[in-house]
């Protein structure tokens, strides 16, 4: 299996980080959105779309075909993104690093690429 960690996309304006993302192989050809995070003021600008496609179109580089991301339930912000950006929504599970105690769950979306 292949491994691949791409690093940190970080968006910057006027010295100051708006939103930040990182990805990576989890095997031969699927890539995974490890992070993706926003500046709540600054949501619907657009940024989180380019850092989507920064880390995808790196994936892409490193031979990714499908792509994953997990999604925690009832999340209003990121399910409508990703949905929109093409992804599928595959299953839920326990959430990774989990206690039985907290019982989140997280969606895991796919497309591809």
């Amino acid at each position: 299996m292949s491994q691949e960690w791409g690093g940190w996309f970080v968006a910057i304006d006027d010295g100051q980080v708006i939103g930040a993302g990182a990805g990576g192989l989890t095997a031969d050809h699927v890539g995974e959105i490890f992070v993706l995070y926003m500046d709540p003021v600054r949501r619907g600008e657009g940024v989180g779309t380019e850092l989507l496609e920064a880390i995808t179109a790196q994936q892409k580089e490193f031979g990714a075909m499908e792509q994953w991301v997990s999604v925690a339930k009832g999340n209003e912000k990121g399910i409508p993104f990703y949905e929109a950006k093409g992804f599928i929504c595959i299953d839920e599970r326990k959430s990774y690093a989990t206690t039985e105690e907290e019982a989140y769950t997280s969606l895991r979306y796919k497309r591809s690429i």
